[in-house]
């Protein structure tokens, strides 16, 4: 009857005739079938059940019966080896009292120092204790609530494991939408913390949610940073004592309007800013901190048109939103968080010890909440409400799911000092096992790659661990993370690791590369020399792809600043830029880096298509009249307007692309390319875009592309060249420490390139953009001249280039690039003027 209710079953195929075709709960069967497997699979010899690779090992168990024979029996794979022997030492103290590690050694088929270290684990985790009950020689083990009962405790207790599963089971609920997980929990302060919570969650969808008007980030609880809902603001408001408002902040609170959200500088535009006013501007900023720190305001995000990063707006919390009373909010925060400890609750409060202790009393009188006793390991109170009471005092499995989590996950930051106790001391990922912390992922963000410095991870998890590794670096790549380096697992290096481990590894993309394995990309440095020759020589810099004169090198290139780009591209240099406009009929506008340069007419129409931004409504008269007309003179006349009223009223049009300039001065409107779809258009150039270049970083690319694309549209087209064979992904410079996309071919024939000559590449270069990270990291310059001298960027410059005389104001680099910057000066036919110095000495 037992058998056909699922209540009990037969197991097989473990290898002990001790097991095998006995009867057991279903539960329990499954805890024999493992024990039994280990011990005849290398259990035996092991330290440490958890260093025992698991994989493929599985037994039969009875699945159909007829009366007590067994018709049907299915494959099991065996489960958790360290769950396994924890549950049936607590079984048999359970069910036989107090024993002694001879009885645990003589029942059980796995070796004593196995057995020791659970007892010891348990000992640790305040689940058993060791005495001396019955008199016995040797101490004996027993249960924490048992030996509670037997010295004399009059409180009913409950396991503390219970109360750490039931606040795992509440943390760790799934939720249809991030927004009733926020409702349902105090805050979140990393996206990874929602991975585990809501259902079909990426991390792609953390920066739409910080967008939604109804989530916000503070400083919500003490100084902790974290984002929730305006719903939960007044529990949260509840939990603070009333802010403390000084003059200053008085006068900021005046500032920030009910019904509006405002940017800092929006916030404190009418307070003086200056070198005398310092003070001043240090007391604001010390006022708005204060403001933050009491939840008097809040910050929300907004993505704007043509704005790469999303704009921060504060957002008025004071006199807007009514506080929940003292009371209520403890008891929101206990539905939520219990069962927790008073000194738990006092990470959620900011208020005295003697009103916490009261307000406590209070619910508990008044029915809200309940008080149940656990050994941590002496009794300690938890508060709970009475709904969850029976869930501690039934017995049900484990959730025995393993996640990589992170320190200020919700459920981890309860249990802090426990897990470090384990996990040690630092900054780590802690991977849990329900709720046992058993390693931790010491990883990285550099650059825009994972650095995975070491895996601590027991090899019994090693498949389940890769499951949920994989998931998380999947979601990275959302976020445009989508290389890692591992450089050890448990401390050996990767040539030291065993062929289970390397296949593992394997199956969730990582390949090895020498003394580490990469995933997502692969490791052929090449001597940056080769990238840039390939580069200049696919540009017209190099001295053997120059063009013949500057007309010819006005057709290799879509726009042109000025006359330095085009010079550098031309053997023979005989008229200027302004001289070629009218015969080419250039026109003057802002392209997609907010540059002025000279461009075709139909290629400012591509770019503002590429924009897809309206004119303003009350300058749309303007941009009728100059679809028509050309004459700035005339639209002036005719509207009595000053030119210093008009250029005011154009530059908007001409900043947005809707108006461009000719070489006599006059104005044309702009009617933006519709011959291709949009999203194509923008494909297409982008495309183009990323062709030319032999080698390129994501970085590099952002800053070429101009501010109208945004980063994910550019790894999208990466990411296509990289599907069909066109891009290859990886490390692929010497020395340099960022993922890089190139072209195989183009660097191949890059050997067969001459080495570059020695020049300097302008800040008006169409390619300048390229070297935005050099300028800054070794001249620490923003924008400037760059010098090259046997192919490596040896010095930059800052340079007035007024009446045709090249000024130099500022040098920083190696004097040895002074004749590269000599012969710059020369070849433009420009005098050389400079008034700095190297060392003390001026250089001429």
């Amino acid at each position: 009857e037992l058998a056909k209710q699922g209540l009990v079953t037969k197991i097989r195929g473990t290898g002990m005739s001790e097991f095998d075709d006995k009867w057991f709960s279903t539960y329990m069967a499954e805890i024999h079938g493992t024990l039994g497997c280990l011990a005849m699979n290398g259990g035996k010899e092991a330290k440490d059940l958890r260093d025992i690779y698991t994989q493929n090992l599985t037994f039969q168990i009875g699945k159909k019966f007829d009366g007590t024979t067994v018709n049907e029996w299915f494959e099991q794979p065996i489960i958790d080896p360290h769950e396994s022997l924890r549950v049936k030492i607590i079984e048999m103290l359970g069910s036989e009292g107090p024993l002694t590690s001879e009885i645990f050694e003589a029942r059980l088929p796995l070796p004593k120092p196995q057995i020791e270290k659970i007892l010891y684990e348990l000992e640790m985790r305040n689940v058993i204790s060791v005495g001396f009950f019955r008199q016995t020689e040797e101490a004996e083990y027993i249960l924490k609530i048992d030996e509670h009962k037997i010295t004399g405790g009059e409180e009913e207790v409950v396991e503390y494991r219970r109360i750490q599963n039931l606040v795992l089971e509440k943390s760790f609920t799934i939720y249809p939408d991030a927004y009733t997980a926020f409702n349902e929990h105090i805050l979140f302060q990393k996206q990874q913390e929602l991975l585990y919570r809501v259902k079909d969650f990426r991390f792609s969808d953390w920066v739409d949610l910080q967008l939604d008007s109804d989530v916000l980030m503070g400083r919500l609880l003490h100084n902790r940073i974290g984002y929730s809902t305006l719903q939960n603001l007044p529990m949260l408001l509840g939990l603070k004592p009333k802010p403390w408002i000084g003059e200053m902040e008085k006068l900021l609170l005046e500032k920030l309007p009910h019904d509006e959200n405002l940017t800092r500088q929006e916030w404190i535009v009418d307070f003086p800013r200056g070198e005398e006013y310092k003070s001043l501007q240090r007391d604001v900023k010390n006022a708005i901190s204060n403001l933050e720190r009491q939840l008097c305001v809040v910050k929300q995000f907004e993505d704007v048109a043509g704005r790469r990063r999303r704009l921060s707006l504060f957002h008025r919390v004071i006199d807007e939103y009514e506080p929940l009373s003292f009371k209520d909010s403890l008891f929101d925060v206990i539905r939520r968080s219990g069962p927790i400890r008073a000194f738990t609750l006092r990470y959620y409060v900011s208020r005295s010890v003697e009103e916490l202790a009261l307000a406590l009393n209070e619910l508990e009188h008044e029915g809200k909440i309940k008080k149940v006793m656990a050994l941590v390991p002496e009794p300690e109170p938890f508060y709970v409400v009475p709904d969850e009471l029976p869930y501690l005092n039934r017995q049900s499995r484990e959730d025995r799911t393993l996640r990589i989590l992170t320190q200020s996950d919700p459920y981890v930051s309860r249990f802090i000092w426990e897990i470090r106790s384990i996990l040690d001391r630092g900054w780590y990922l802690p991977v849990f096992k329900g709720v046992d912390p058993i390693g931790k992922v010491l990883m990285f963000k550099v650059n825009d790659y994972l650095e995975i410095k070491d895996l601590h991870i027991p090899h019994a998890y090693l498949d389940e661990f890769c499951k949920s590794f994989e998931l998380l670096l999947d979601n990275h790549s959302d976020q445009l993370i989508d290389v890692a380096i591992l450089s050890n697992v448990n401390g050996d290096p990767i040539s030291d690791l065993d062929d289970d481990t390397i296949n593992a590894l394997k199956e969730i993309g990582f390949t090895k590369t020498g003394e580490r394995m990469i995933r997502g990309g692969v490791v052929d440095p090449q001597p940056r020399e080769i990238a840039e020759r390939a580069l200049f020589f696919e540009h017209h810099l190099h001295q053997d792809s120059r063009l013949e004169n500057e007309i010819k090198a006005l057709e290799k290139v879509s726009e042109i600043r000025d006359d330095f780009g085009l010079r550098g591209r031309s053997e023979i240099f005989r008229v200027g830029l302004k001289n070629m406009a009218s015969a080419h009929l250039l026109q003057q506008g802002i392209n997609l880096r907010g540059h002025q340069v000279w461009a075709s007419y139909d290629h400012f129409a591509t770019l503002l298509a590429i924009r897809g931004e309206e004119a303003p409504e009350d300058l749309l008269d303007v941009c009728d009249y100059f679809t028509n007309n050309s004459d700035p003179n005339l639209f002036m006349e005719r509207h009595a307007m000053k030119r210093g009223e008009f250029r005011k009223l154009i530059q908007p049009l001409i900043r947005l692309g809707h108006m461009v300039q000719d070489f006599r001065g006059g104005f044309r409107t702009v009617i933006p390319n519709r011959k291709m779809d949009r999203v194509e258009l923008r494909r297409e150039y982008l495309r183009d875009l990323v062709s030319s270049f032999p080698i390129i970083t994501i970085k590099q690319f952002i800053k070429l592309a101009g501010t109208p694309f945004k980063p994910e549209e550019l790894k999208h087209i990466l990411t296509e060249f990289e599907e069909d064979g066109t891009l290859i992904k990886g490390f692929l410079i010497q020395d340099f420490h960022e993922v890089c996309w190139g072209k195989k071919d183009m660097l191949e024939n890059a050997k067969n390139i001459k080495p570059i000559r020695d020049f300097v590449l302008p800040p008006s270069d169409p390619i300048a953009p390229y070297f935005a990270d050099v300028l800054k990291q070794r001249f620490g310059f923003g924008s400037a001249y760059l010098v090259f001298r046997n192919a490596e960027p040896i010095a930059a410059f800052k340079a007035n280039t007024r009446n045709k005389t090249i000024e130099i104001t500022d040098y920083e680099g190696s004097e040895s690039g002074w004749r590269v910057v000599k012969e710059f000066a020369w070849e433009h036919q420009m005098p050389l003027k400079s008034e700095v110095r190297i060392a003390g000495k001026k250089l001429k």
